[in-house]
């Protein structure tokens, strides 16, 4: 008898296969905590590497997971998104970074700027920008209806899952690097 935690993980050749983790870590108080972690790797991974090779395949245009979640993001309600946002929206406060990739995004035709100055400055996408962001959440949308076909009724086990990782994010984005969270004296 197997025992572990199983999961989905995508090899070298890309093929997709279950394995199975056991290690002393599954006994371990908190492994439950640890195995969502790794889980949560796990779905980060996959998606940035299914955006970047769904994106260049629609578009010819190579361009990186973070780039293409920008370009969404700018894509996503109405009206124009700022740096900050941005950032905030994504948890991110590697600013530079971000801004070379607004760069590589405008230069590749998909985003415009607009305004000036520190904090006057945002972000649309161009012609281009909105159909490509609309080929993205086609096909998004194509892959998820697959997988799951009844995901309306998964509604509350999502909301559930969300509540977890937003706290997740909140713990993990209030340290200092130590262990401690940086809002303790």
């Amino acid at each position: 008898m197997v025992t572990g935690i199983i999961y989905w993980s995508c090899s070298l050749d890309q093929s997709v296969s279950q394995h199975v983790f056991s290690t002393p870590i599954d006994q371990q108080p908190g492994y439950s905590l640890r195995s969502l972690e790794l889980a949560v790797q796990r779905v980060h991974e996959g998606h940035i590497r299914w955006q970047a090779e769904c994106f260049e395949r629609l578009s010819g245009v190579s361009l990186t997971g973070a780039e293409i979640t920008l370009l969404l993001l700018i894509g996503e309600g109405s009206g124009s998104k700022s740096i900050k946002e941005m950032a905030r929206i994504t948890n991110r406060v590697d600013i530079p970074n971000i801004q070379y990739s607004l760069r590589k995004l405008a230069s590749a035709g998909l985003t415009r700027k607009h305004g000036a100055g520190r904090s006057g400055v945002s972000y649309s996408l161009t012609e281009d920008g909105n159909r490509m962001a609309a080929d993205m959440q086609a096909a998004r949308n194509d892959l998820v209806r697959q997988a799951y076909p009844d995901l309306s009724g998964m509604s509350r086990e999502l909301e559930n899952a969300l509540k977890v990782l937003e706290e997740l994010a909140g713990i993990y984005g209030a340290t200092d690097g130590t262990g401690r969270s940086s809002k303790q004296g």
